[in-house]
């Protein structure tokens, strides 16, 4: 950010003029002060040291804008500058504007992230407002030195955000995404209120709400293109649902709460996951130490240290976005995404080197001063959605504490079923959670939006929040029951309070009951065609929740998450014994393995890869197995060796060649064979199958079938690779649609080469559980469709529903159309017509 300095003869104007800037902004904005001399007696006047020592106080690679009054304010200022070494004297600019206007003016500016000469500019027209007012409208203006017509207007757009939480964490967070992706100069503004669009903390604390009318401005060679992609962004509601689960947390919370049926009062929360439980408790207290506070001699060894625990984070989380990713699904790992974005923050980063650097202190107070000040408008906010993105913000900057303190988080794991007390559990604690033995959750602050409980949703944990005093109330062993439903917690509860417990407990069981008995029932159409209804899992305890939303096979176990996150990779008895543990909770079910799936973009700490420009188009997925034969032998030796049950399937990702794949089956075979030398017995009974994941692969399916038992289509990479689109750039986002005629046409081609060579062929991507596409997918001939495991249940009722002779029919007539748009717009026609009776998304 750049730097103030304001020089006056008069200290106490000086500094009046800077507490009248800083009533302007709510950003930190580096502002130093050089006024007066040392001279009791005669203290008006300029000190050309004190000037030096303002610049140095303020200075960074952005830049130091230095306003003065008159006199030898000038000289001073330049002689300063001249002692300043050469490389800083290039990024120090003296300005010509009034002391007064211009200050506020350059302090506003500073504030939204404006480069030194888009700064200085405001700056030096900061009397326009005032002539206009007076009538006195100039035409010119003095800028960088020369005379130049004033600037065009920039270019500005109003918009309005329908989502229902408003411009919240998310839809933030892809919002500066995309204005990150530009030269130009981007604000956002909200009635009187102006936020820099390429900072994720004044664009999330404007507290725009559902309804809201917003301004997008932009300056700058790209600003039309720049704006035209926010309002794209906008006009797509960031990619969310109008029926988004936060209408259904809205609608829990208004209910009225149940009265106790006890004699022993519980107390009372706010519903934040459905459920019943009840369990001995565990109070969960990961306290910081104090933040120390010290001088330090060596500011930039502090700023190395920051910036090294920031980096360290960053890691972590980008670690835990890809293992959320795979156990909650693209819509509630984001929360983590945002989590990045905090960390790359410009204005946070600046506003903590700015204190290092100025005040001389350490790294860990500079930081947690930061974090506070960005918590605390969070705080202010009316909207409790966005107030409750506080706790992102805390858990985000105690992380980068944590590494600066050497601090280590206590353990989340238990070997027997608890319920979990805590005053506040972050996104990241709740992402650590075994719902197998954490029965329930439980804490003092909080609520129903928190991302905190979206996740407890997503890993149905029940869980109250806002229960105030809780820890105080409990010791660690004391029986403690829940009703995530109602918001009713009881502290040791007598034996009426049990009883009802049990009760609410069994009624709850017995309509999940309902629900999953559909569920467990065969996906067969009305014409007796049987379509095979998998999971997608990413760990161990998912099979279990597989099989219990009707599960009839796992049609991908991503096996990333056994690689990740730690600092060594997982060796051959480990993952054998993790293979074998899900193939026996699938009870003699198909399961299908797939080899590791990592590269560029989810780098391994304990190999050394070199960074790629392009990772999508680099070294991922099979390429990077084949280039790491050791790793992949060992991964290969385990899959064989866990095969007992002889229902694992191999799978290989990201072929894109022929070569690939019988490389692939030559490694196969050769850990096959090191097994049998090692008297380890191994089943013959493999079957091999690939991914279907790039364009290539599908123009050469019929040749790449006749080595392979099946195929399946990963619709999320083949999308953004047919389309050439990256489904993470808000800018192309649009493009990158499953339902596109072209990748439509693709995923035909695909099941007609496999079924010419007599193989079956599935899907394990996003599009498999959208109960939009499930009609045309059928009527593609697909055999297996592999989803998230919440997504059973009705996709299975709609195949019932459907006859695959009319599905036949609908995916021709799909096949021939020319745009996502007419696709989703005929689906929907044709389900209300057909599937009246059934749900309807999108």
């Amino acid at each position: 950010m750049v730097g103030i300095v304001v020089v006056s003869h008069s200290a106490r104007l000086a500094e009046g003029i800077v507490e009248l800037a800083s009533q302007m902004v709510q950003t930190q904005v580096p502002v130093a002060v050089a006024g007066g001399i040392d001279d009791p007696e005669h203290p008006i006047g300029t000190d050309a040291m004190r000037v030096l020592a303002a610049i140095e106080a303020v200075y960074s690679p952005d830049g130091v804008l230095v306003l003065m009054d008159l006199g030898s304010a000038l000289l001073s200022a330049e002689l300063a500058v001249e002692m300043l070494p050469p490389e800083k004297q290039e990024r120090v600019a003296l300005c010509a504007a009034p002391l007064v206007e211009g200050t506020l003016a350059a302090v506003v500016q500073a504030s939204v992230g404006g480069s030194l000469a888009t700064v200085r500019r405001e700056a030096e027209a900061a009397l326009q407002a005032k002539r206009a007012q007076l009538g006195e409208y100039g035409q010119e203006e003095v800028v960088e030195g020369k005379t130049a017509v004033s600037p065009e207007p920039s270019v500005s757009q109003s918009v309005v955000i329908r989502n229902r939480l408003g411009l919240h964490a998310r839809p933030a967070a892809q919002f500066v995404q995309t204005a990150t992706k530009f030269a130009a100069e981007i604000f956002v503004q909200k009635g009187e209120q102006t936020a820099n669009a390429k900072s994720i903390n004044q664009v999330a604390t404007l507290g725009v709400r559902q309804g809201e009318e917003v301004v997008i401005c932009a300056s700058g060679p790209d600003a039309e293109t720049a704006v035209a992609a926010l309002v794209a962004l906008v006009a797509a509601n960031f990619g969310e649902s109008m029926a988004d689960i936060a209408g259904e947390e809205e609608e829990t919370a208004a209910r009225p709460r149940s009265q106790p049926h006890s004699d022993h009062m519980p107390l009372q929360g706010v519903p934040a996951s459905p459920g019943i439980a009840f369990a001995p408790a565990v109070r969960y207290q990961p306290r910081l130490p104090s933040v120390p506070r010290y001088h330090v001699e060596n500011p930039a060894a502090e700023w190395q240290r920051l910036e090294t625990a920031v980096m360290t984070a960053r890691h972590e989380i980008e670690t835990l976005f890809t293992q959320a990713r795979q156990q909650f699904g693209e819509a509630n790992a984001a929360i983590f995404e945002a989590h990045l974005l905090f960390l790359q923050d410009p204005d946070w980063l600046e506003a903590a080197r700015t204190r290092i650097f100025a005040e001389k202190t350490n790294a860990e107070a500079a930081w947690q001063h930061v974090v506070e000040q960005t918590a605390s408008r969070f705080h202010k906010l009316d909207d409790p959605y966005l107030r409750a993105r506080a706790n992102d913000v805390k858990d985000v900057g105690e992380r980068v504490l944590r590494h600066l303190m050497a601090v280590e988080l206590p353990p989340l794991t238990f070997d027997q079923p608890v319920i979990l007390l805590a005053v506040e559990l972050t996104p990241s604690d709740t992402a650590r959670l075994d719902p197998e033995n954490v029965q329930g959750i439980c804490t003092e602050l909080g609520g129903a939006t928190s991302h905190t409980a979206i996740l407890a949703r997503s890993l149905g944990i029940p869980a109250v929040a806002g229960v105030q005093g809780v820890m105080a109330q409990v010791q660690d062993g004391d029986l403690v029951g829940l009703d995530g439903t109602t918001g009713e917690v009881w502290i040791r509860p007598q034996e009426t309070a049990v009883a009802e417990l049990r009760t609410r407990q069994a009624r709850w069981d017995t309509t999940r009951k309902k629900i999953l008995t559909i569920a467990h029932k065969p996906a067969v159409t009305k014409d007796d065609r049987r379509i095979e209804v998998a999971a997608n899992i990413g760990g161990t305890h998912d099979a279990a929740v597989a099989l219990e939303y009707g599960a009839e096979a796992i049609g991908l176990f991503r096996t990333e998450f056994l690689f990740l996150g730690r600092d060594e990779p997982p060796d051959e008895e480990e993952q054998t014994a993790v293979y074998r543990q899900i193939a026996q909770t699938m009870k003699q079910r198909p399961i299908i393995i797939r080899t590791l799936d990592i590269g560029g973009d989810k780098p391994l700490p304990y190999l050394t890869t070199p960074a790629e420009q392009n990772p999508f188009l680099g070294q991922r997925g099979i390429r990077f197995c084949l280039a790491h034969p050791d790793l992949f032998l060992t991964q290969l030796r385990a899959i064989l060796r866990a095969n007992t049950e002889q229902n694992i399937k191999l799978m290989f990702p990201m072929i894109s060649t022929l070569d690939e794949l019988l490389a692939a089956k030559k490694l196969l075979l050769q850990a096959k064979e090191e097994l049998l030398q090692a008297n380890i017995i191994v089943s013959p009974n493999l079957e091999i199958g690939i991914m279907i994941e790039v364009p290539a692969a599908v123009t050469i399916a019929d040749q790449l079938a006749q080595h392979v038992h099946f195929f399946s289509i990963g619709t999320n990479d083949l999308t953004q690779y047919i389309m050439a689109a990256d489904r993470g750039n808000a800018q192309v986002s649009q493009l990158v649609d499953p339902l596109h005629p072209a990748v439509l046409r693709h995923i035909n081609a695909t099941v007609k080469a496999a079924h010419k060579q007599g193989i079956w062929v599935g899907m394990c991507g996003e599009l498999a559980g959208d109960p939009l596409a499930t009609a045309v997918l059928v009527g593609l001939g697909l055999d297996e469709l592999s989803m998230n495991a919440p997504a059973i249940p009705i996709v299975k009722q709609l195949i019932r529903h459907l006859t695959y002779s009319a599905t036949r029919r609908l995916a021709n007539r799909l096949l021939k159309m020319n745009s996502a748009a007419s696709v989703r717009t005929t689906l929907q026609k044709w389900q209300a017509k057909h599937l009246p009776d059934t749900p309807v998304t999108r």
